[in-house]
């Protein structure tokens, strides 16, 4: 279980996993191509007496399949993991473009400015255990996510403008199970731990939010210390 909040709020919902079955059914959006940069425009030069100091270079970031982000956590037991997600809204996404000129940066969907973010957002969210360091030499054995261990993390969401953040206002859990994973060997398989892939998905109220806002995800411990923090961007 993960208990979700946000801070300032009157309100605290708290999400229970059974790892008994091994079975569930998650409503997660399908996975899409990363978002990448699809233009890189420069505009024909102009006559010496138009010319101005400002760049005319454009760039245009292509959003469809919404905003996918990951990091990497720890704990003060040892236990590491990976945090990914993705950011999504029913016919915002698809379509949405972000224009970056010398005069600063806006958006479009289908050719048309919008400013806001639709009034609600879905947040996907999945940890699973991972190392915490690539040097094949470390050989401790780091304990796994566990559900009583996750009952301990508590998830905040944060509306981020420049360095100012902002508890989110209202959110809930739409959905969340966990996935056993298979041990990297069968003939051992008896004396693993057990480890799962944790999956949740969350609404967000987005009403009036400007797309220049950055939602900020924050795990933490029990004592109130940060596991990780990762930031959807548009």
């Amino acid at each position: 279980m993960l208990a979700l909040s946000a801070r300032s709020a009157s309100y605290a919902v708290l999400l229970c996993i059974s790892a008994a079955s091994g079975q569930f059914v998650l409503p997660i959006v399908a996975a899409s191509p990363p978002q990448s940069r699809i233009e890189d425009r420069s505009a024909k030069p102009e006559p010496p007496e138009k010319t101005t100091s400002k760049s005319s270079k454009k760039t245009v970031w292509n959003l469809d399949g919404g905003v996918f982000f990951s990091t990497d956590g720890h704990l003060a037991n040892g236990s590491c993991f990976r945090l990914s997600g993705q950011m999504t809204a029913p016919d915002f996404f698809n379509g949405l473009r972000r224009v970056d000129t010398a005069d600063g940066t806006s958006y479009t969907l289908h050719n048309k400015i919008v400013t806001e973010y639709p009034p609600e957002l879905f947040v996907t969210l999945h940890l699973l255990d991972f190392p915490c360091t690539p040097d094949l030499k470390d050989t401790i054995v780091r304990p796994p996510l566990t559900r009583e261990l996750m009952s301990t993390l508590r998830l905040n969401f944060f509306w981020k403008n420049g360095i100012a953040m902002r508890p989110v206002q209202s959110s809930k859990r739409v959905a969340a199970a966990a996935k056993p994973l298979t041990p990297y060997s069968a003939e051992a398989a008896s004396e693993l731990a057990r480890r799962f892939e944790w999956n949740y998905m969350f609404s967000i109220a987005s009403e009036g939010v400007p797309l220049t806002d950055d939602l900020v995800l924050v795990i933490e411990d029990q004592d109130h210390k940060i596991a990780a923090r990762v930031a959807a961007r548009l």
